[in-house]
């Protein structure tokens, strides 16, 4: 009787438990900061917030893209005025700030900047010392100064990242990738096939990590600075983060090792597609040869572009039978060809939904790759900066697309790209639709993830059990430096050893060799 009494409280005692667990992380109170005014960017990172705020928790967004309506259990500190715009930006101005060896440093200079715009102003420190909050979420970037707010709020942080792991970023982690099989963010390839293209990977892997370590030394400045002088240095910091949430999908950027706090929620963004608008649906609908959708995204003013690839771009439009739906921010094209309708926007995910769309001609930016994934639809990539090459070459990977170099690209080069794709459009078509049909084969979706391993997080007071003990060793320990340099000392040591007494012995025979003589 008393046993099973025991029993049955104890049972009671474990559900309430549970339920007391749960309701930890019900109508949580979330702060979020936007590290770059970057359209993308934030297109992944609202997605993730307004999946929490629908689910019912309070979110405290720093942003630079405010809300144009209020939405329920949502408030914004808008720092649109205080951040350089990432949108329609001159041709020459990103592709000099963005070249892959320039990319990191601006990357970083940019975040950094950000943190001091925020923690400058009055409003950010009324928030955070007049409300409460259980998790702070921000973006991995370039720079490890938005951790010092987990650090004085005490509470976990969990970050975002808007595209595959920054390479810099895995030694903070613990998730070292092996650059013999692994590409690295910049690489033009989505796996190493050869030594050169190794060399290179391994190059890149080793670049990455020595220049952010040298451009996020000012982060702890920054952060003692406004945190207090005691406190940790932003690596440190930064290696207190609970979980990633990543937007990428091994199923497109190809298997690798990773670790348990490492989620994937790639395709997160991608909303239900909606009807087109009446003109658009009927261009598209009475293209007897299909449509061509183009677009080099909205960072860059494709009217600065280069006037040598302009021309190749109107130049292989008016050779090919196809209709083309062509984003251009300027309303005037010279010898526009009159197949290709412009506009300064078209509804992208729409448009590509549309059965009469043959193929879609972009830069490479990681929410229309998976726009274009999502709907089956054939790639034809023209990469400018950051990760994009990375993203078509996973595309070029599986079948489902060509990358060309903006650098070298003629007229005849991007027709001939084009029919390539056309006349195989079976060939294309079919990889795409694998490849699609793969992507949307998961268990959870990326919004369920979100909200499971959001609440697991606030649940398990920032599950740090996740982590790897990596994060205690250093650099040397990591790659067995120490066992290694001790395994070279014992064999020298015992070779030395092994040698003195051979000698020893030789000398000893060789002198009862000469008693025995004399």
């Amino acid at each position: 009787m008393t046993a099973s009494w025991c029993m049955a409280m104890m049972a009671v005692g474990a559900l309430t438990s549970a339920r007391l667990d749960y309701h930890a992380a019900d109508g949580a109170r979330i702060l979020a900061m936007m590290p770059i005014a970057a359209k993308s960017h934030w297109n992944v990172v609202d997605s993730v917030l307004q999946t929490l705020v629908a689910r019912g928790h309070h979110v405290t967004a720093i942003t630079p893209f405010p809300k144009k309506s209020p939405v329920a259990n949502y408030t914004e500190l808008d720092m649109s005025r205080l951040m350089p715009s990432g949108v329609s930006v001159p041709w020459d101005t990103v592709l000099g700030e963005c070249s892959v060896h320039n990319n990191l440093p601006f990357l970083s200079s940019r975040h950094k900047d950000m943190c001091r715009a925020v923690y400058e102003h009055d409003d950010f420190w009324r928030i955070i010392e007049t409300n409460k909050y259980d998790l702070f979420i921000t973006e991995l970037l370039a720079s490890s100064c938005d951790a010092y707010v987990s650090y004085y709020l005490q509470i976990p942080q969990i970050v975002i990242v808007s595209s595959h792991v920054h390479t810099w970023y895995h030694h903070t982690f613990g998730s070292h990738m092996n650059p013999a099989h692994i590409s690295t963010f910049h690489a033009p390839f989505a796996v190493p096939k050869n030594f050169i293209e190794r060399m290179v990977n391994t190059y890149d892997y080793l670049y990455s990590h020595m220049v952010f370590k040298w451009v996020d030394r000012e982060s702890t400045v920054i952060g003692r600075k406004y945190f207090g002088s005691d406190a940790p240095d932003a690596d440190t910091l930064m290696k207190n983060t609970s979980l990633l949430f990543i937007n990428g999908h091994y199923t497109v950027d190809l298997a690798k090792p990773m670790l348990p706090n490492f989620v994937d929620i790639g395709g997160i963004h991608l909303v239900q597609p909606k009807q087109l608008p009446k003109d658009i649906e009927q261009y598209i609908n009475d293209s007897p040869n299909g449509v061509i959708f183009f677009t080099l995204g909205s960072v860059i003013r494709l009217e600065t572009a280069p006037a040598y690839l302009q021309k190749a771009f109107v130049g292989a439009l008016a050779e090919i039978p196809q209709r083309v739906l062509w984003k251009y921010d300027v309303p005037d094209i010279e010898d526009l060809p009159q197949n290709v309708k412009i506009g300064k926007w078209f509804p992208q995910r729409d448009i590509l939904e549309h059965k009469n769309v043959k193929l879609f001609i972009s830069h490479g930016g990681m929410s229309g790759i998976y726009e274009a994934i999502d709907s089956g639809i054939p790639v034809l990539g023209i990469p400018l900066f950051f990760d994009q090459s990375h993203n078509i070459a996973n595309i070029a990977h599986w079948g489902a697309g060509i990358m060309l170099d903006h650098k070298t690209l003629t007229k005849d080069i991007f027709v001939n790209a084009i029919k390539e794709m056309i006349n195989n459009y079976d060939k294309y078509k079919f990889k795409a639709m694998e490849l699609s049909r793969r992507f949307k084969d998961r268990q959870h979706t990326p919004k369920e993830e979100v909200i499971y391993w959001t609440e697991y997080v606030i649940k398990h007071k920032g599950a740090h059990h996740l982590k790897t003990a990596a994060l205690k060793l250093s650099w040397y320990q990591y790659f067995l430096i120490d066992i290694l340099i001790t395994i070279v000392l014992i064999a020298l040591v015992s070779l030395s050893v092994i040698f003195l007494l051979l000698k020893a012995i030789k000398n000893r025979i060789r002198n009862l060799s000469k008693t025995k003589k004399e």
